[in-house]
């Protein structure tokens, strides 16, 4: 591990101003710039270099006009629809170009794309459907079948369903409408309307778990995706034409993928070279096959690498750096030798929140130094919930050596736009916490500070765990549980799983009469996607409540899924394709990482 002597820190921290002087001036332009969004970006960059590559996927190239012309078919086909700004198109399909071309030719005419999770189905693929409020549903053929399964629980009728083939794979849902047919037919000039849309406009929806409930739809609007795609490919990457941004197959559901990903191609006007899923097989074979410079990364992500066998191709790429948030402390420098990555920039950012944290020097293990604005506070033990003086009812700023949640001060330049329901707003917003008259965003996430200004993360506080790369509320999986046949009451947490990133997800039940246990295991898969399906299940007689009348988690978490530690209670798997008992071998299989999760 490098050595950080007050030298190195001195010139550390003159870097970290240099570097936070740069964001903000970013920040700050944008803000000036009222009519700049991803879309006119994109025409600006097809008439400066039209030739230049754009995207690559598979076998297929797009240079920077032909994406701009698919784009403006795409855009003036959702017009002949009746489609107009403000309007709402949800996007289910993967990771292709098509995704991109509906993205950016939905923002040129003002229309939000709502970017559903591909790998939700039943009750909570119908909820994010429906709490868009989509005008369209604009669906990939290779997830036809979820959408069919919906029966009645699809929001809208059948004749707005957009469907898009995918390369030659078609598929038919009754009534709906041949989209690539509309878009052929459609002209490919640049709208008028793309260059008088507002910087303030809304751009896409990103869900996310968030603690409570069925998904939230965060609003993301054009200035605060330029603001963070203009910090990750200026300050962050310095991206230039001559870079190859790979995808890593980080879906675009998600912000890690498209703004991250995608979003430093664009900004730069550099390649962009997608994968449809990760793969740690192929990962260094695309690297050297489509010549990528930098690559998007979340923490799973690399340890599933490390654990791959080796490659020729992972030592012959062109790498320069990598982005992306979670690479964990225990695998930083193994990574790194292994991969012969020159640099790392790790950062830390939530979909919603208006914090952002980026590791410009390296430190293995930290999520970088707070920048202005950025505080951290004493926590109420065991909650996402900050202290209070019982006296003033102000927060405490946490020192160093201390534990607290990460809080953003909110400006006109850090913004907290929100959710699409702004009832789910106002939990997220302390006011003047620290009576200095400012409001601040509560990220839920405790971090630790160190010296120098440095934080690292140390847990997702509430009723969310982390797990596969997305962030899971358990109180939307003890809705679904407590549907199944036999559960009455679900408490769900998530539990550490020794050499996995995050925590897998538990759930302690009560049942009514003998537990179905296939019953279960049907619903749950088809239901909740794999990522926040419960690997693990603990039969209760009675739920433990806090004198609140809230479930006791703390000593179920604690417990874990050690046969030896619960007390006599049935204890279940899912071995992915059903629930079995979880006997002390099998637990040992798991533990020793015999068995991968």
């Amino acid at each position: 591990m490098a050595r950080f002597d007050s030298e190195l820190l001195r010139s550390n921290a003159r870097m970290a101003q240099t570097i936070a002087y740069g964001i903000w001036l970013a920040a700050y332009k944008l803000r000036d710039n009222q009519n700049l969004s991803p879309a006119l970006l994109l025409e600006r960059h097809a008439a400066r270099q039209p030739n230049h590559p754009a995207l690559l996927f598979e076998d297929r190239k797009l240079s920077y006009q032909e994406l701009n012309a698919r784009a403006n078919q795409y855009a003036h086909a959702l017009e002949r629809l009746g489609v107009k700004k403000g309007d709402v198109v949800a996007v289910l399909m993967d990771n292709r170009i098509e995704y991109l071309v509906a993205c950016m030719g939905a923002n040129k005419i003002g229309v939000v794309s709502a970017l559903i999770n591909t790998h939700v189905a039943g009750i909570q693929l119908s909820h994010a459907l429906q709490i868009c409020e989509p005008s369209f549903i604009l669906l990939g053929a290779e997830h036809v079948d979820n959408v069919r399964d919906l029966g009645d629980a699809l929001p809208i009728p059948a004749e707005r369903v957009l469907m898009m083939r995918d390369g030659d794979l078609r598929a038919e849902l009754p009534g709906s409408v041949d989209f690539d047919a509309v878009i052929d037919a459609a002209p490919a000039h640049n709208p008028e309307q793309t260059a008088q849309q507002s910087i303030h406009d809304p751009f896409v929806y990103i869900y996310t778990s968030g603690t409570t409930g069925l998904p939230k739809a965060a609003m993301m609007k054009n200035q605060r995706v330029m603001k963070a795609m203009h910090v990750f490919a200026g300050p962050v990457a310095h991206i230039t034409p001559s870079d190859v941004v790979y995808t890593s197959g980080l879906p675009f559901y998600h912000s890690s993928g498209f703004i991250l990903g995608y979003g430093m191609a664009l900004v730069g006007g550099a390649t962009c070279a997608l994968r449809r899923k990760f793969s740690a097989t192929q990962h260094f074979d695309d690297c050297e096959r489509y010549g990528a410079t930098v690559f998007a990364y979340i923490g799973e992500l690399c340890r599933y690498l490390l654990a791959s066998e080796k490659r020729p191709s992972e030592k012959r790429h062109k790498l320069r750096m990598v982005v992306g948030a979670g690479l964990r402390p225990d695998i930083w420098e193994p990574f790194v030798t292994r991969f012969n990555i020159p640099a790392v920039r790790e950062f830390y950012g939530a979909t919603e929140g208006n914090v952002g944290i980026v590791n410009f020097d390296g430190k293995p293990g930290m999520l970088g130094r707070l920048m202005p604005g950025q505080v951290v506070a004493l926590a109420e033990e065991g909650t996402a919930d900050v202290a209070r003086d019982p006296q003033t009812g102000l927060c405490t700023k946490a020192k160093a050596g201390q534990d607290g949640i990460l809080l953003g001060m909110i400006n006109k330049v850090n913004s907290f736009d929100g959710y699409v329901d702004k009832e789910k707003n106002a939990g997220k917003v302390l006011v003047n916490p620290f009576g200095d008259g400012k409001n601040y965003f509560n990220t839920g996430d405790l971090v630790r500070v160190h010296e120098h200004g440095y934080v690292s993360f140390q847990d997702r506080l509430g009723d969310t765990y982390r797990w596969k790369g997305e962030n899971v509320a358990t109180s939307e999986v003890a809705l679904v549980l407590t549907d199944a046949p036999t559960v009455r009451e679900a408490n769900v947490y998530g539990v550490e799983v020794p050499g996995c990133d995050g925590r897998a997800g538990m759930a302690a039940v009560v049942t009514e009469g003998e537990l179905d246990l296939a019953g279960l295991g049907a619903h749950v898969e088809k239901n909740l996607p794999a990522y926040s399906r419960p690997l693990f299940i603990r039969v209760q007689r009675e739920m433990k409540l806090t004198a609140s009348f809230k479930y006791v988690k703390t000593d179920l978490k604690e417990q874990g899924f050690d046969p030896g530690a619960v007390e006599g209670d049935p204890l279940y798997f899912w071995n992915g394709r059903a629930y079995e008992p979880l006997t002390d071998v099998l637990y040992q299989q798991i533990v020793s990482g015999s068995i991968r999760l």
